[in-house]
């Protein structure tokens, strides 16, 4: 059982089961690790190895009284991933457009400035 914590801190108790780095294997410094995002009693966390330079995002979700956490390694900065946090979900009219795209082949042709964004020129074909 985990101790009361204040909410804002929870998420700091599933640190010490994410400690290694799944790219290179070394220890993760747990002060490198920063919430981007929470709602209700899940968070997501974002962590960079400092040796491999390998980033690592975590969802911590409170369930009664423990903690469970799922992660996934990412080539997203922190700012990168605060950012697309906040944008909207994809509808599927966009999941369909960009299928459409790259079995035509027409993805590069349609979207050659990569820099602008792939959301942003959905559907103004």
């Amino acid at each position: 059982m985990i101790p009361e914590k204040k909410k804002s801190d929870s998420w700091r108790e599933a640190l010490k089961f994410i400690n290694k780095c799944p790219v290179c294997g070394s220890i993760y410094n747990t002060k490198n690790a920063r919430l981007f995002a929470s709602q209700d009693k899940a968070s997501l966390i974002h962590i960079s190895c400092v040796k491999c330079a390998g980033n690592f995002i975590a969802m911590v979700v409170e369930v009664g009284h423990s903690l469970s956490s799922m992660g996934m390694v990412s080539d997203l900065n922190f700012s990168d991933a605060e950012k697309f946090c906040q944008l909207e979900p994809i509808v599927m009219d966009e999941m369909i457009d960009g299928i459409r795209q790259i079995k035509e082949n027409n993805l590069i042709k349609n979207y050659p400035d990569a820099k602008s964004g792939f959301r942003h020129s959905v559907g103004k074909i």
